[in-house]
């Protein structure tokens, strides 16, 4: 079963580029692409990209596809999915697209399973992976979770806004006089202006010739 883009698309055979009906090439691709899943799924953390897994089926099966992957990539996901055993967990969430994104075509995957849409089908492929590594036997590490594609994860880290952090004040420790606060400089006084002399205590004027004192009239009574 393939969608409408696809029914009438024309794959083919090599050697000799013998046209086969896309149908056909889906129905030899899925079993293929279904075992490369569960290689994959060996080991913890592994993704397999479209890509890599068109890649993979056209050259096991020597069967090309006659147009380009991202046009067909999810009718080979659905059609993986139809060969479910009861107790198989999605494979399908094993293949992700350059950005590491499970992107459209898993939501095309769920509903071939008859599951609902989720609100984040990154994070629901991700519990949905960690079925298939158990599924498969991986050797998991001590506190393995379903956690997100790495470039998923890095993407949405960015995203979040850096919290400001305000530095705590450290608490003087049990017994320690805490410091004192330095001791505000006093501002200085301002000089006292020196008071004008009395007229007694001023020195006496004096006659530039005969060096006596003047009068108050400034005229030396000896030499004028």
């Amino acid at each position: 079963m393939t969608s409408d883009d696809a029914a009438g698309t024309t794959a083919f055979r090599e050697p000799g580029e013998y046209p086969i009906p896309f149908a056909d090439a889906l129905d030899a691709w899925a079993p293929v692409a279904r075992d490369f899943l569960i290689e994959t799924a060996r080991v913890y953390g592994s993704l397999l990209t479209q890509a890599e897994l068109a890649s993979k089926v056209q050259s096991e099966t020597g069967i090309r596809a006659g147009r380009p992957v991202r046009l067909w990539i999810d009718d080979l996901l659905a059609a993986v999915t139809r060969l479910r055993t009861d107790d198989e967990p999605l494979l399908a969430s094993l293949c992700v697209r350059l950005d590491e994104s499970v992107g459209d075509a898993y939501l095309h995957v769920l509903d071939v399973a008859g599951r609902a849409t989720p609100e984040d089908p990154d994070r629901d492929a991700a519990v949905a992976r960690f079925d298939c590594y158990v599924f498969a036997g991986a050797a998991m590490p001590p506190g393995a979770k379903p956690v997100l594609a790495p470039c998923v994860a890095e993407r949405r880290a960015a995203r979040k806004p850096a919290r400001a952090t305000t530095p705590r004040k450290t608490a003087a420790p049990k017994g320690e006089p805490k410091p004192k606060a330095a001791a505000k400089p006093k501002a200085a006084k301002p000089a006292k202006q020196a008071k004008p002399l009395a007229p007694e205590d001023r020195p006496p004027r004096l006659c530039p010739t005969c060096f006596t004192a003047l009068p108050a009239t400034g005229r030396c009574g000896y030499c004028d």
